[in-house]
């Protein structure tokens, strides 16, 4: 199937005829931009990949970030749960042809694949992802792909009903602006096709485009794929510690950017719980901070309250969690396309309720014009504040019986005309979310699916440039992003307070900056803007714990002149504007108590505090049971389930899932292990009906038809992890 005219895309049914037809309009040297995460159009990634690796003149280089993969369970345990995802979630999914390849280190001469941001820890030790890796800011992205010369953008793309208009959906990120630039470039050709699923939510707003705006489109059965699915992952007390903490440097009114993952998780749900359970969230909070450790954040005194005016978003990644916020009530403050009124809303001169205060509002500031312009009348009309059927022919304004309207506002009668059907209705234009790309579960793809019309455009995906950047719009950016609280993780952070975020010092790269220095840049400009970086205190690495805050690291991803407000379980330390004394004494007061020692020497040798500081009797018990000594009741228990968001899994896997992330950290050492394993005999044996769940687990592992020795440790391993590590009190998922 093919169709072509002056302003018709070539349409196709098969991805090979396509690559045919990309070939012979660019030619034998290709650069494929690929959109990151859910967005790539693969089938017609994995044809032009298969063209190129049995044509080595052909020169293919794929430009992308977050190559999704299927989950490969490591050893014979990781097998046995991973397994059964793989047919229930994944069976129809398109695998991208280059990956097996890739992690192999067999791609083709004639095929490179560079990647700015990847799974994290996903390809460390990869030879051919770090080489071909590129450090570059999100924003930067577009520049940099039409500096190596990106000649195609195949993008999976959401169909409206009649096929005439398309959305970008999850990915309007770095589509829209590379096509912005390269139209902005004399001569330069960029080919943009997309590959429609219409399972892909159909986003609208500026992620919109017309048929015409495409030069190939792949339609037809082959490409109504799911998506791929990543399932939300339990949360420990740790990120529930941390969750509550920054829960409470969030202002009501404000903005919000979170990440995906666990912590994100997290902190969604316990937002979520300020609003709905707010007597329980005021005293989990209390409970995990000290008066006395108020004073690291004096200047950020706790935001308790539920939210009345409620949240904005604005967020490069949207996660689950925004929905669960959104349908709570919490991310409900809408933001509108004009910095003058959104000015006027904020300070409470108007209401979002159109009436003739807000036409002289408008007018008495400067923002329009008496009598009105066809500039102003347009704006305004968008809006939705003067009737949309007037119409300007030459210099008058006309009704719709064609005849002249007044439009100067200095009467009540002309401004009431004005009005007309509009008076007294609700603002237009109003969005609850700015987003870049999303990716999360099968229930968010289903759930943006089924939103209403009016809730749909309230969430508006764009150009990562506009979220994450403020040189452009900068004014009404400015407006709308009122008391921005931008959180982002962190790997460790030095007493010095520099953030190491993407890499180690051995310059493997985890994952890549993304857009974090993005948003830390963000939050040192705009008004009463905070960067909040979180990470856990410690972590466990060759079977032994290890601290995250460190006196010094090789490498850096935020660097220490930026330091704002840095979170661990333990609390918030606000180190902006503060010396380097102060600023490595808070982080000193939130690190856990078994390295503050080691820390505080070192910076006494260094001079940078005095010889006879001690830590505050306050901080000296910043201990994993001081954590769970604030969680260990089942009122509270009953509020924190391990997937509080609502989980994919069956009952038995989201229990397996929450006691295997518990025994990948503690197996390292065999010694350490023979305990959990003693324990999980015991339990294979009892049948009693406390036990039961552990054995319905094992079922679903098929451990009962377990035969040799190896797999029958094995068994005994995840028995024992079950039950050391499943707290049966914890309801499983909320939502």
């Amino acid at each position: 199937m093919e169709e072509t005219g002056a302003d018709t895309p070539q349409r196709f049914d098969c991805a090979e005829k396509c690559v045919d037809a990309v070939l012979e309009k660019v030619g034998k040297r290709i650069v494929l931009g690929l959109p990151l995460g859910i967005g790539k159009a693969n089938h017609f990634a994995n044809a032009l990949y298969a063209r190129a690796a049995a044509d080595p003149s052909i020169s293919l280089t794929i430009f992308t970030a977050l190559t999704l993969e299927r989950p490969i369970g490591k050893g014979e345990i990781g097998r046995r749960f991973v397994q059964p995802l793989l047919d229930r979630f994944y069976n129809r999914y398109q695998d991208l042809g280059y990956t097996p390849a890739r992690r192999k280190g067999l791609l083709p001469d004639n095929i490179e694949v560079c990647e700015f941001f990847m799974q994290p820890g996903a390809f460390l030790g990869n030879a051919s992802a770090q080489q071909d890796y590129v450090s570059s800011n999100y924003t930067h992205v577009p520049r940099d792909l039409l500096d190596r010369g990106v000649n195609v953008i195949a993008q999976m793309v959401a169909p409206s009903p009649t096929h005439e208009r398309f959305s970008l959906s999850s990915n309007p990120d770095l589509t829209l602006p590379v096509m912005k630039l390269a139209r902005e470039r004399e001569d330069y050709q960029l080919l943009l096709l997309g590959e429609v699923n219409p399972q892909l939510p159909y986003m609208v707003g500026d992620c919109e485009l017309a048929a015409t705006e495409f030069d190939f489109l792949l339609e037809g059965d082959t490409f109504d794929t799911p998506l791929f699915a990543a399932p939300s992952l339990p949360i420990g007390f740790t990120e529930y510690s941390l969750a509550f903490h920054i829960a409470t440097l969030v202002v009501d009114g404000g903005t919000l950017q979170v990440g995906i993952g666990a912590l994100g998780d997290a902190i969604c749900h316990v937002l979520r719980m300020r609003q709905s359970e707010n007597a329980a969230f005021r005293q989990i909070a209390q409970d995990l901070s000290s008066d006395d450790s108020l004073q690291l954040r004096e200047r950020l005194p706790p935001a308790l309250d539920v939210f009345r005016q409620g949240l904005y978003g604005a967020s490069e990644m949207v996660p689950p969690g925004f929905l669960a916020l959104r349908r709570a009530g919490v991310l409900r403050r809408e933001v509108y396309p004009d910095a003058t009124l959104q000015s006027l809303l904020d300070s409470d001169q108007v209401s979002t309720t159109v009436n003739e205060e807000m036409l002289l509002a408008l007018k008495d500031c400067g923002r329009i014009s008496c009598p009105l312009t066809p500039a102003d009348t347009a704006l305004l009309q968008k809006l939705g504040i003067v009737d949309a059927s007037y119409s300007w022919r030459g210099h008058k304004l006309l009704n719709p019986e064609g005849e002249e309207e007044e439009c100067d506002l200095h009467s009540e009668h002309g401004r009431r005309r004005l009005l007309g059907n509009c008076l007294n209705k609700t603002l237009l234009g109003g969005i609850w979310l700015h987003g870049g790309f999303y990716l999360g579960p099968a229930a968010m793809y289903r759930e943006l699916r089924e939103l209403s019309a009016e809730e749909r455009a309230g969430i508006n995906m764009t150009a990562i440039d506009y979220i994450n950047d403020l040189q452009q719009d900068r004014a009404l950016k400015v407006a709308q992003r009122r008391h921005a609280r931008f959180i982002n993780s962190a790997m460790m952070v030095t007493l010095s307070g520099a953030v190491v975020s993407d890499g180690l010092k051995d310059n493997q790269v985890v994952s890549g900056v993304g857009g974090q220095y993005n948003f830390v840049a963000q939050a040192q400009e705009l008004p009463e803007a905070r960067s909040v970086i979180a990470l856990p205190s410690t972590r466990i690495s060759g079977g032994l714990w290890q601290s995250n805050i460190v006196w010094e690291y090789p490498h850096t991803t935020i660097p220490r002149h930026l330091r704002d407000v840095v979170v661990t379980e333990y609390g918030v330390a606000d180190l902006r504007g503060k010396s380097d004394r102060d600023v490595m004494v808070a982080l000193l007061c939130i690190c856990d108590s078994r390295f503050q020692g080691d820390l505080l020497a070192k910076a006494k040798s260094a001079e940078k505090i005095e010889k006879d500081f001690v830590i505050p009797l306050q901080f000296s018990a910043n201990t994993p049971d001081r954590i769970a000594a604030a969680f260990d009741d089942p009122r509270r228990l009953a509020l924190l389930p391990y997937f509080p968001l609502g989980s994919d899994f069956t009952d038995e896997e989201a229990q397996l899932a929450v006691a295997l992330k518990k025994l990948s950290v503690c197996s390292k050492k065999w010694w350490k292990m023979l305990p959990l394993v003693l324990r999980g005999r015991q339990a294979w044996k009892d049948h009693s009906e406390p036990m039961q769940f552990i054995h319905r687990c094992l079922t679903r592992m098929e451990f009962e038809r377990t035969d040799t020795f190896e797999h029958r440790l094995e068994a005994y391993a995840v028995a024992g992890a079950l039950r050391k590590f499943i707290d049966l009190r914890r309801p499983l998922r909320g939502d």
